[in-house]
């Protein structure tokens, strides 16, 4: 399971998840996901493994793709 923390407009702390990396590459390539790339994110797990990213957003997609996610299992 990946689940983002990340703030929103009103800088009040929101969660998001994904079952899988299948299901976020999914929601990000057909732009399921509501967020705005300029949304600040605090905090990404990938099955309860904090992966250290702080960013936008937008780039979150790119930073994931480089990870081995073999780590997070």
């Amino acid at each position: 399971m990946i689940e983002v923390t990340y703030l929103n407009t009103a800088k009040q702390e929101k969660y998001t998840s994904f079952e899988d990396y299948n299901e976020f590459v999914r929601a990000q390539q057909a732009c399921w996901i509501a967020l705005p790339d300029s949304t600040p994110v605090t905090k990404v797990t990938i099955n309860g493994h904090d992966i250290g990213y702080k960013g936008q957003y937008g780039d979150l997609y790119f930073y994931i793709m480089k990870l081995d996610l073999t780590q997070y299992q």
